[in-house]
């Protein structure tokens, strides 16, 4: 559903008396105004001629009010447009505020009208299958096993923005191969422990940093915080390794660089997830060559490896003019202040530094790392996990032997987690039949039993969410799902996996309906650290903020960039937004927040003090010009602009399209690019833009986007604070359509807060197509309007819109296909 566009409520306020509510009594008294003010001000652009926006507004307002119904998206653009003040465009005589006003709000009133006459739907989703975060979550909890099985899946195709539609979810013969590689992967892993990898070795070259291939780096002018662990130093390197399972694992680091024959040996070590784990010492001048080896013991799973060099200004002298020792930071003694005396000159010369007249420092060292190779698995654990092994044998053991009956208490166990249900007698008996067969070809019990399991990982049951029409009652088109259905609903929702023992219990005691109890588990659900997913998986996709892991900043202009710093900004923006959903915060903190959670990296890219270690910490950032809320992330503003600059109309499509669901339309083919060879040379970045705006073609979208984008002008093109463009002053201004002006990104949160309804919408909307599995159709708007009403009230808490959700008509309910409204419950199931 398209939303009123921005600032409709300011402009509101300003043309009409305060407290004047919106209702159809205070509105026009028919249609004629509305048609009047077309005629006279839009027909001569949107008539069947020239049709300017492909609409033609001449033909629609012949059609009388049957119009505003049948082509209710066409006049929703046009409450749009006008709200906004892009149409008329300024060279043509437009309407009077009031005018635009009386207009508007009939048009909103019959919009409303028309809403609550919809007859209600359910809507159906089809079949859907399993996309690839909700098969490797299910098997996790299915169980217990932490491997990755459908890395090697597919993609999965997205549609609405969301990767779980079930429209978009085919499955393909490649695909359906993976699911049977990966049953076996995942059943052997469980019962008889992880699959021996064959160990090899992966190579990651180190890209030479632009700034030591100049032969300087400075040193940090407030030395007492300088960066102990030197993980922000342009010397360290980083680097993303998964490692398939838990075991020993050689690495070998290649160091380069030379050190001055005065100084202290150079001091490498390698850090996994920012933790220090091997230091080594090498006493060579030429470091180029060297090599440094370690064996350690990793978990399995994804990890950040960066090698760094410590003590890099080791031995400045105690009166460097540093802070008492109690008050330094843990680790080798830095001390130092803004000026330096004698004895600090001579001391810092000794290090293989030079003094610059201003009586600032540099560095010759230019220590630095020419590659990390991987080596291994070596000394893995190959037994199973005694965690899964008690999900799958639920009666018997291993130890003590098994009996026919064993099998089937097994496999009804299991077939009825995996299908999320009760597994129907004759469901169970094709899998026994396989059992037997394998066992009667002489393969032992356990053999057997990961043949069947095998199978039921296959079965469509498992990889797909089937939800069964039932017969409707009292002439309705619609009908609740069951509760097992349900409760599938909400895991898959909250937790992108399978409902957990509990879900199940109140499914299978009918309670789940209950208004009490299905608050209770929601909640309960939200608080459990699985609803994490609901971080990844959606708002991962609907702030987009995942695809920072694919953004390359050129690294000429940006050296300060490297993989830890791209860690750091991803996992903030997480951390953000865990904290929101964990604690129930508003969702209107996603936007104006007065916190962010940072750590050292990220705090000194920043520029807050007082953060120390890998771990991340809240800090207070109401008092710093950077703020709060997302507009003020770095993985924000970074996916958000091109490699070598920022782009202010990538940012303000983001926050049209993302924060106010308003996408603009894509630029016609014929529009010129900018010439980037003039942009920061002969002309900014804003003229060239205002140029492009002369353009009739560009100026309407653009008078829309380039402001939004200019208020965050401030941050570069990887988040990092400036006051200079260039050699020129930022300017971070910016004039609405609307006649709003703005100065920098704080003024702007604040007119998005002003407006929260629009944001607010456009989330409940999201989220919504998130839980459904679908899109939105015109039975949805009551709903979707309901779910949105009902924040206010409770603070705008997140739960409060999850709820909202979870008890709406199309969550709760099927509509029933005419052709299977005779059809009873399918076997194993009973009617809600």
């Amino acid at each position: 559903m398209r939303n009123v566009q921005l600032h409709f409520r300011t402009l509101l306020l300003v043309l009409v008396p305060a407290g004047l509510p919106l209702t159809a009594k205070q509105c026009p008294a028919d249609e004629r105004v509305v048609f009047d003010l077309i005629r006279t001000h839009c027909v001569d652009c949107h008539n069947p001629t020239k049709s300017s926006g492909d609409l033609d507004l001449q033909t629609l307002s012949t059609q009388g009010l049957r119009s505003f119904d049948v082509n209710r998206e066409a006049w929703e653009r046009v409450v749009a447009k006008m709200t906004t003040g892009e149409m008329p465009p300024p060279e043509v005589t437009g309407p009077s505020g009031s005018e635009v006003v009386h207009a508007t709000k009939w048009l909103k009133a019959e919009f409303l009208r028309q809403d609550r006459a919809i007859q209600p739907q359910a809507g159906r989703v089809t079949v859907r299958r399993l996309n690839r975060a909700e098969y490797t979550n299910t098997v996790r909890d299915l169980l217990g096993v932490n491997i990755r099985p459908a890395e090697d899946f597919p993609p999965d195709q997205s549609a609405f923005g969301f990767d779980n539609i079930s429209d978009a979810l085919r499955l393909s013969p490649v695909l359906m191969e993976k699911y049977l590689n990966a049953a076996e992967r995942v059943i052997t892993t469980a019962l008889f422990g992880p699959k021996e990898h064959k160990p090899s070795v992966t190579h990651y070259p180190l890209p030479v940093r632009i700034n030591l291939r100049r032969g300087t780096q400075s040193v940090p002018q407030d030395l007492p915080n300088y960066d102990l662990t030197g993980l922000s130093t342009v010397h360290a390197a980083h680097v993303v390794h998964h490692f398939p399972v838990e075991a020993e694992y050689d690495f070998r680091i290649v160091l380069n660089g030379h050190r001055p024959t005065q100084s202290e040996p150079a001091h490498p070590a390698l850090f996994i997830d920012g933790v220090c784990t091997k230091e080594f010492e090498i006493d060579a001048t030429d470091l180029e060559g060297q090599v440094v080896e370690t064996r350690l013991r990793v978990t399995a799973g994804e990890h950040l490896l960066s090698a760094t060099y410590l003590k890099m200004y080791h031995g400045l002298p105690p009166n460097f003019h540093g802070p008492e020792p109690s008050k330094r930071p843990p680790g080798p003694l830095l001390t130092g202040g803004d000026r330096l005396n004698e004895q600090d000159i001579e001391i810092l010369r000794k290090l293989g530094t030079t003094i610059k007249t201003d009586m600032s420092v540099e560095t010759r060292i230019d220590n630095r790392f020419e590659s990390i190779d991987i080596g291994g698995p070596f000394n893995q654990q190959t037994a199973a996990s005694p965690a899964a092994l008690k999900r799958v044998y639920v009666y018997g053991s291993v130890e003590h032997g098994h009996t026919a009956k064993c099998a089937r208490v097994i496999l009804t166990d299991f077939a009825s987690r995996a299908f999320r249900r009760p597994a129907a007698t004759e469901e169970v008996d094709r899998f026994l039949r396989l059992f037997k067969l394998v066992e009667h070809q002489g393969d032992s019990f356990e053999k057997a039993i990961a043949t069947a399991l095998q199978a039921i990982l296959v079965s469509p049951h498992f990889l797909f969410r089937i939800e069964h029409d039932r017969k409707p009652s009292d002439g309705r088109s619609f009908m609740p799902v069951s509760d097992y259905e349900l409760a599938s609903r909400l895991s898959y929702f909250i937790w992108s996996s399978m409902p957990d023992t509990k879900l199940l219990q109140s499914a299978a005691d009918s309670s789940l309906r209950r208004p009490d109890i299905l608050e209770a588990q929601v909640r309960r659900m939200l608080r459990d650290p699985k609803s994490r997913a609901l971080v990844e998986n959606f708002a991962g996709q609907w702030l987009q903020f995942r695809n920072i892991d694919i953004v390359r900043p050129d690294p000429e202009q940006f050296a300060t960039f490297e993989e830890s710093l791209r860690h750091s900004m991803k996992r903030e923006t997480a951390r953000f937004l865990e904290e929101i959903i964990r604690e129930d915060r508003s969702v209107l903190e996603i936007l104006n927040a007065d916190y962010t959670f940072v750590d050292e990296r990220l705090a000194r890219f920043y520029g807050f003090e007082g953060i120390h270690g890998p771990g991340y910490q809240r800090v207070d950032v109401s008092n710093t010009r950077r703020g709060g809320g997302i507009l003020s992330h770095g993985s924000i503003l970074t996916l958000t602009s091109y490699s070598t600059r920022t782009s202010p109309v990538l940012r303000g499509k983001w926050i049209l399209e993302t924060l106010l669901n308003d996408p603009p339309p894509p630029p016609p083919p014929s529009v010129p690019a900018l010439d980037e060879s003039k942009v920061g040379k002969s002309v900014s970045l804003r003229q060239e833009l205002e140029e492009h705006r002369n353009n009739p073609t560009c100026a309407g979208c653009h008078a829309r986007l380039d402001p939004l984008g200019f208020s965050l002008e401030h941050f570069n093109a990887i988040g990092e604070w400036r006051d200079l463009d260039g050699k020129e002053p930022v300017d971070a201004s910016g004039t609405l359509p609307s006649g709003l002006t703005f100065q920098g990104h704080a003024q702007l949160k604040q007119i998005l807060m002003d407006d929260r309804d629009s944001f607010v919408d456009g989330l409940a909307e999201k989220l919504l197509i998130y839980a459904l599995g679908r899109g939105l159709q015109r039975h949805d708007r009551p709903a979707l309007a309901k779910i949105s009403e009902s924040l206010p009230a409770a603070d705008y808490r997140f739960s409060e819109l999850v709820l909202g959700i979870v008890n709406s008509l199309p969550f709760q309910m099927r509509n029933v296909a005419e052709q299977n409204t005779a059809d009873g419950p399918p076997t194993g199931e009973t009617s809600p």
